[in-house]
């Protein structure tokens, strides 16, 4: 680690194959409406092959020339084909250390490494595109350290190998395939697959599509009803395996100062948290697993390396509501799930009802297309709106309980927010005219996550919860002072 090294050879390979992803647009409209062979003139025929030679062999110095060690105290990497860069990374900066591994990775037993430092968003500070096992391992707990002196290798792996965790998490097999057959990404799947299907739109004579009409006009509707299903099932499947790729092998590990989150089955992937940066959790209860007692939690950080960065990290994708404390009793013991909060007061529920129904203002030009024996059909949306507007008040809720706020609140799926006062970045008082007639409030508040601020809100509180909620925020710069 202490003198400069190069990645595996593997690099050279995903260098060449994310720059031929870049330029693979232009090579196919070249080949598909190229030039052809001028006369005198064959060799623009080989052209693209040239080209891709070319992509290869930039990819074979890219490799060549990229090399990092640890200097002192801090992560030198040095790059550049033509231009030679040097990237100097101190360690007390570094936030996180991650882990990517996919299908080629797996392949040839190396990982990507992601670093994150506390320089803001925007990506990971470093890449290191393909690192064997036992350099990561090295290069992650040599960064990690506070010492100030220089250790050997042996040392630090062997360090490496004692370090147990404090908690360990699998997903279980029934919860996998539960997960999958809940996750609700049917609702992502339908889309696109319309997409690439309208795709075919301009291969596909227009005759087909008529003789395709009048051959399913000759069904019945239970025929055409089955076929629907099966496009509905076929959807279905598609999510069901995309869950079962991305969280096989789905484990947390606790340590004493981070979170180490790893899934996926053939593109491995690894998630570090440190524990200062978590700003909160979310608990996601969708309209499939809700009835079910089961719901996904989400942790939301001020940064994460990776893939993941920006985003919620997902702490449990699939676990019994009833043993979410439990779990986080092990995990973050500051964190809990509450047994009751605070509802909304009853005359806020006409308010919910009308913003629900509201949408159903948009047909109402349609009530000059439509024959008016069909006039039925526009409002049936209605008492589903309305119900969905008072699932959506009862489900409202908010309570303040020692430093901890907690916000729930429901959209298509039921969340609720739980964080500390310590951080949260802002909390808002808001109240509008028609508000002010019924004696209503909205509190919103907002935390980091992934480096830029995340807002929650809930609407209709009662005003006079305001000295309650403002009073006991507006205390948080006199109570650090005092800490």
């Amino acid at each position: 680690m202490y003198e400069p090294t190069r990645l595996h050879p593997l690099a050279a390979g995903l260098s060449f194959l994310k720059m031929l992803k870049e330029w693979i647009i232009p090579i196919v409209i070249f080949f598909l409406f190229g030039p052809g062979s001028p006369p005198g003139m064959a060799w623009v025929s080989f052209a693209p092959f040239l080209f891709i030679l070319l992509l290869g062999g930039y990819g074979v110095l890219h490799w060549y020339r990229f090399t990092y060690h640890i200097e002192g105290e801090e992560l030198k990497i040095e790059y550049g084909v033509f231009v030679r860069k040097k990237r100097y990374i101190p360690k007390r900066r570094i936030q996180s250390i991650d882990y990517t591994q996919g299908i080629f990775h797996r392949i040839f037993d190396v990982v990507k490494i992601n670093i994150e430092t506390a320089g803001g968003p925007g990506g990971a500070e470093a890449s290191l595109s393909a690192v064997s096992l036992a350099n990561a391992e090295q290069l992650k707990e040599a960064l990690r350290r506070e010492e100030k002196t220089k250790i050997e290798e042996d040392d630090i792996q062997a360090e490496a190998e004692r370090e147990e965790p404090a908690y360990s998490y699998t997903l279980s097999l029934k919860d996998l395939l539960l997960a999958a057959s809940t996750s609700g990404g049917i609702g992502v799947t339908l889309p696109l697959i319309g997409t690439l299907s309208s795709q075919f739109e301009n291969f596909i004579p227009d005759e087909f599509y008529v003789e395709a009409f009048n051959w399913l006009s000759g069904f019945s509707w239970i025929v055409i009803a089955g076929m629907v299903f099966f496009s509905l099932f076929f959807a279905w499947f598609i999510s069901f395996v995309g869950v079962i790729l991305k969280y096989a092998n789905f484990q947390i590990r606790r340590f004493d100062d981070r979170i180490v989150i790893s899934r996926g089955l053939l593109e491995k992937r690894e998630l570090t948290l440190p524990l200062h940066r978590i700003q909160g959790i979310r608990v996601v209860e969708s309209v499939l697993r809700q009835p079910f007692g089961f719901a996904t939690v989400h942790v939301e950080s001020a940064g994460g390396a990776g893939p993941e960065m920006g985003v919620s990290a997902m702490l449990f994708p699939f676990i019994k509501r009833s043993k979410i404390n439990a779990e986080l009793a092990e995990i973050l013991p500051d964190y809990n799930v509450p047994a009751k909060m605070k509802p909304l007061p009853k005359r806020a529920m006409r308010r919910y009802i009308l913003r629900n129904v509201a949408p159903a203002i948009l047909v109402v030009p349609l009530f000059w297309v439509v024959p008016s024996h069909f006039w039925f059909l526009l409002f049936m949306p209605v008492p589903i709106l309305v119900m969905w507007g008072i699932l959506d008040f009862k489900d409202s809720k908010w309570l303040i309980e020692g430093q901890s706020f907690y916000m729930q609140t429901r959209t298509l799926s039921r969340s609720m927010l739980i964080t500390k006062k310590r951080r949260m970045q802002d909390f808002e008082i808001k109240q509008s005219i028609f508000q002010q007639r019924h004696d209503l409030i909205t509190l919103k508040t907002a935390i980091l996550s992934g480096g830029v601020g995340k807002v929650f809100q809930l609407k209709d509180v009662e005003t006079r919860n305001w000295n309650e909620a403002f009073g006991w925020f507006s205390r948080k710069s006199q109570e650090s002072k005092l800490q």
